[in-house]
């Protein structure tokens, strides 16, 4: 019996261990599982965190990704304004948003201010946007370098009750005009990550309307550049017609005695006409004299009335001074023409065209040959070049009387051409009195000249040089004092005639 109970007790005692043991290990149970729900609920709420910092970010990048987008777009400075407004308001959870352009604290047409609304979009209500002003600076001259936030009093029973927060920035562009941008939000507080995400997306916005500015002065500066570039050459051309009409009065007595030349002899040739018409006329009456009296005229008597008014010589004088008066008529056209092409402005097109004919024009115009002995040896063989008729014209007209000046009575103006593989070259010699290193240094300078005051405006060899090298051509000039002097002008040749 006693060994029944010490065996007893010994069961007990191992039962009792037994259980213990697996006390002290529920309880551990108990503990490992309370400390990995615990890990478990705390990983899960830093996953939700990340999930909801991560889904921030995101938004974030997407905002400032078209922000971005907005900077290389092409859309204009309204649109520009437009798409920022209702992109930040979007991103920014504000329920009214618009932008407004001031100049020196005055609105710019404010009647077309539109008010952005999360719901809505895009509206006119301009008694909103009145009471939105009041709490705008916008006489205030300072530049914001970051978001302002003003919070709106909670008494505020207008316009813009249940509202919290006033957020904006301004931008300042040309002409004292800035832009202000600003959203109106009814949330309690503000994340400040977010408008630091601003900060960043306005850095962006900066950078766009500075582009576009720039963009704006570029247009403005090229058609301030257009209109000085047209300005230039209608002064040009001013410049060039003058110096044409100061020439024609230098040549004017010249050009006159051109043209008197053929007109004298026709005149002469004319009342030669005259006598010769009235020995016809005395001629018809005595022959009707004859015939009243007779009332016949044997071929006897026809051919004395015909040897005794000399009508012979008569009949062939008069072909011949006919074609005279024709042949002066036609010196008289060719000099108006030649006049016409030199002094016409004219349009400054290039076309193909001969120098040879240019160069006889010229001449025609110079009038040099009472005074000069001229020898041109240039051919209609020579090849054509690209210019102006009338502007070349003026440059050799310019040559030619500078020549005439040099020279003395009987003076030789030679005037020959040579060509090259690329190049036709026109060379002008003088019999002159040449000119020394002094005067060759000045000569293409305006209004240099070395003739008497009133006889030269100083302009003739400066707007010949222009023209010569808008017509991508050369001139170069030697001159030997007591000699003479000899220009030389390299045309690009293109054809040959």
């Amino acid at each position: 019996m006693k060994d029944a109970l010490e065996s007893l007790r010994k069961q007990l005692a191992v039962y009792e261990r037994k259980a213990q043991r697996e006390r002290k290990a529920r309880c551990l149970a108990e503990q490992q599982l309370e400390n990995y729900s615990r890990e478990l609920y705390e990983t899960n709420q830093s996953l939700q965190a990340s999930l909801v910092n991560a889904k921030k970010k995101q938004a974030e990048l997407e905002f400032l990704a078209k922000a971005s987008d907005d900077v290389i777009s092409k859309l204009s400075m309204t649109e520009l304004m437009l798409n920022t407004v209702e992109l930040t308001g979007n991103f920014f959870s504000a329920e009214y948003g618009f932008f407004l352009v001031t100049k020196l604290g005055s609105t710019v047409d404010f009647n077309n201010t539109q008010l952005w609304n999360k719901e809505t979009g895009w509206s006119l209500n301009q008694e909103f946007l009145l009471a939105y002003m009041e709490y705008l600076p916008l006489a205030q001259d300072a530049v914001y370098q970051s978001w302002s936030v003003v919070p709106i009093p909670l008494k505020e029973k207008g316009q813009l009750a249940g509202f919290n927060w006033l957020v904006y920035f301004n931008i300042q562009l040309h002409n004292e005009q800035k832009v202000w941008i600003t959203f109106l939000s009814r949330a309690e507080y503000l994340d400040k990550e977010s408008l630091f995400v601003l900060d960043t997306a306005k850095g962006h916005l900066l950078s766009s309307i500075r582009r576009r500015l720039n963009d704006v002065q570029m247009i403005e500066n090229k058609s301030k550049l257009n209109d000085s570039v047209t300005s230039l050459e209608r002064a040009k051309g001013q410049l060039m017609q003058y110096e044409k009409m100061a020439l024609l009065g230098q040549l004017s007595a010249g050009v006159a005695h051109e043209i008197n030349n053929p007109i004298a002899f026709i005149r002469s040739n004319m009342e030669i006409l005259l006598d010769d018409l009235k020995v016809y006329n005395a001629l018809y009456r005595d022959i009707k004299h004859h015939l009243s009296e007779h009332h016949s005229l044997n071929l006897e008597s026809f051919e004395q009335f015909i040897s005794e008014a000399d009508i012979d010589y008569i009949a062939t004088d008069a072909f011949s001074l006919l074609r005279s008066n024709i042949d002066g008529i036609d010196r008289v056209r060719d000099i108006v023409d030649s006049l016409k092409t030199f002094s016409h402005s004219g349009k400054t097109a290039f076309c193909e065209m001969s120098i040879v004919g240019c160069i006889e024009g010229a001449l025609k115009v110079s009038s040099l040959r009472y005074n000069h002995n001229i020898e041109n040896e240039l051919t209609d063989y020579l090849p054509f070049i690209m210019g102006n008729k009338g502007q070349l014209q003026q440059v050799f007209v310019n040559l030619f009387v500078n020549a005439s000046y040099a020279m003395d009575n009987d003076g030789v103006l030679s005037i020959t051409g040579r060509e090259t593989d690329d190049s036709l070259i026109i060379r002008v010699s003088d019999t002159g009195s040449g000119m020394d290193k002094k005067i060759l240094k000045q000569l293409f300078t305006p209004f240099f000249t070395t003739k008497p005051v009133g006889e030269g405006t100083g302009l003739g060899l400066s707007v010949s040089f222009a023209i010569i090298e808008a017509h991508d051509a050369t001139i170069t000039v030697k001159s030997i004092e007591g000699v003479g002097t000899t220009f030389e002008i390299s045309f690009i040749k293109m054809s040959v005639k």
